[in-house]
């Protein structure tokens, strides 16, 4: 057990855990935060996946003072090309539209893991808690947290509870029961495509009868991409060798990256949505994943994570600076804050996706006739941008993260 009682611990390092961490380093606030990894993990990780960090992300990463840093692993993403497999109609999305530096940045999440996980580890208000599984919370004023680290029972007790990993769903649906979930019956194949074109400012998205195609600039000749599709599709494209996977790309895409030349790292994982609608439970609460994990349609799932830790931070700087750590309060004020904009994004994320996919004379006219009102209306890009982007990020807030 600690020797002293935290005033918030948290169950998962994982990005959400960590940029959390880092939003309330130098503070008052004594944090535990538990997980399962060995220390050796946040300096060595070779997690393959790519991330996209919204502007709004830039926003609060330079807040933390770790941004320049962050933007020599990045790709810039200034516009996103939007279209729809053999219909007529597309639109392009661009950051000088808003009057923004980019869109979006690409970089390794293994590169974002080992720059938070650096600012943090020798924080003298953060205690690290590695190789550690969590077994059972106990409710109450105090929360009680049992946990096994090196084949022992271990307690700590703490005034607040956070979990901000999917992977503890066995103890938060003992918690929290007003979940909603979606089976979308779809997978993820995710790839790195070798092209002899390269644009690195444009991404592109396209709709087709199978799924939806994203594809995002790394660096060189590279790319990301992610096709969310139907689970008989993604088992197709499983069983293709290496050139059948190069045409097959290569016919979905068509000439907007050029020719491809290479295909490789291929992964495909499912795709599901959950959302707790009642985030909070008294002085108990969901971040990140263990909250919400969305349809990687409009790649916001960390970028929502990262907004979420804004407002809560901010929420926990205020009660700090008159010395009163009322959690309850503190959380019930976090979800009046937050449930809007974390609702209204879930069921957008939501309805693209189940709307987009697929064919239909009907839909295929509304697709179309949307792109051409948006590609011939500013102020409707704008507003898209706006909302996916989270864009409206208060300036107030911004302040207080600096303080």
């Amino acid at each position: 057990m600690h020797n002293k009682k935290d005033n918030i611990t948290i169950i998962g390092a994982g990005l959400t855990g960590l940029a959390f961490c880092n939003l309330l380093k130098n503070t008052k606030i004594n944090i535990s935060l538990i997980d399962i990894q060995p220390k050796i993990f946040y300096k060595t990780t070779d997690n393959d996946r790519y991330i996209v960090l919204s502007n709004t992300s830039k926003i609060i990463l330079q807040s933390i003072g770790i941004w320049c840093e962050i933007k020599k692993h990045c790709t810039e993403v200034k516009n996103i090309h939007i279209s729809k497999k053999n219909i007529f109609g597309s639109t392009i999305m661009k950051s000088s539209d808003e009057d923004l530096e980019s869109l979006g940045y690409q970089l390794p999440v293994k590169t974002l893991i080992k720059i938070l996980y650096k600012n943090i580890e020798d924080e003298n208000n953060i205690q690290f808690v590695h190789e550690a599984e969590v077994i059972e919370v106990k409710e109450g004023s105090t929360v009680e947290i049992k946990y096994i680290q090196n084949a022992q029972e271990k307690f700590t007790n703490s005034d607040s509870l956070i979990f901000s990993t999917g992977s503890t769903d066995n103890l938060v649906n003992k918690i929290f029961v007003e979940k909603v979930q979606k089976d979308y019956h779809q997978n993820a194949v995710t790839c790195e495509i070798v092209s002899d074109k390269y644009n690195s400012e444009t991404a592109f998205e396209r709709f087709t009868s199978r799924g939806i195609l994203g594809i995002i600039p790394r660096k060189e000749n590279a790319w990301s991409l992610i096709y969310s599709t139907d689970q008989e599709e993604s088992n197709t494209i499983k069983n293709l060798n290496m050139v059948e996977v190069k045409n097959y790309f290569q016919k979905l895409i068509g000439n907007k990256c050029g020719k491809l030349e290479e295909v490789k790292n291929i992964k495909i994982y499912p795709l599901k949505m959950k959302y707790y609608k009642k985030f909070i439970n008294k002085n108990i609460c969901l971040l990140g994943d263990a909250a919400h994990t969305l349809h990687p349609i409009a790649a916001q799932s960390f970028n929502l994570s990262l907004r979420d830790c804004a407002y809560l931070t901010n929420l926990i700087k205020n009660i700090t600076k008159i010395d009163k750590k009322d959690f309850l309060s503190i959380f019930e004020d976090y979800y009046e804050k937050r449930i809007n904009e974390v609702d209204r994004l879930v069921n957008f994320t939501d309805f693209l996706a189940s709307f987009v996919h697929g064919n239909g004379f009907i839909k295929n006219n509304i697709v179309s006739t949307s792109f051409l009102i948006m590609d011939m209306n500013k102020n409707l890009r704008v507003n898209a941008i706006r909302y996916l982007l989270g864009v409206n990020f208060s300036q107030s807030l911004i302040s207080t993260l600096k303080d």
